[in-house]
């Protein structure tokens, strides 16, 4: 199956574009369970963005989204992934999910994330064979 994104490693400019896509995705599932804390949540997008795992999700000849992966001895840990709403429900979160599944069966490790109990998006990965693994606080650790 070809590809339908590209990946390409983030830089500090790229702040601008992930922030608000972070921030409009998530700041209405924290402010159902908790309070928002807009700067600290602000800091660690900037550190994401700055992190070495983070890349930058192009589809269409343009960018759609972001992600941040980090690997260790035993599992490929899936930090962030966030699509800008107009890319959302075109099979492009699946996509490149499968593919992280893939690259971790080639590698012999797990591939890992957290969700916040209250995203929807904990379907889609139950429909990728992700299992949920612990839960602490708000949020679900799942394992596939």
């Amino acid at each position: 199956m070809a590809l339908i994104f590209e990946l390409r490693p983030s830089n500090s400019s790229d702040l601008a574009f992930c922030w608000p896509i972070y921030r409009e995705a998530t700041q209405p599932l924290t402010e159902a369970l908790t309070q928002w804390n807009e700067a600290a949540q602000r800091k660690l997008i900037e550190q994401a963005v700055g992190h070495a795992g983070t890349s930058i999700l192009k589809a269409e000849n343009a960018d759609a989204g972001w992600l941040q992966v980090e690997e260790t001895g035993g599992a490929v840990q899936l930090r962030h992934l966030y699509l800008a709403a107009p890319m959302r429900n075109r099979g492009l979160g699946s996509a490149f999910l499968v593919w992280m599944k893939d690259r971790a069966d080639r590698k012999r490790k797990d591939l890992v994330l957290e969700v916040m109990t209250n995203n929807p998006a904990q379907r889609l990965y139950e429909r990728l064979g992700l299992k949920p693994l612990t839960t602490e606080g708000n949020k679900l650790t799942m394992r596939y």
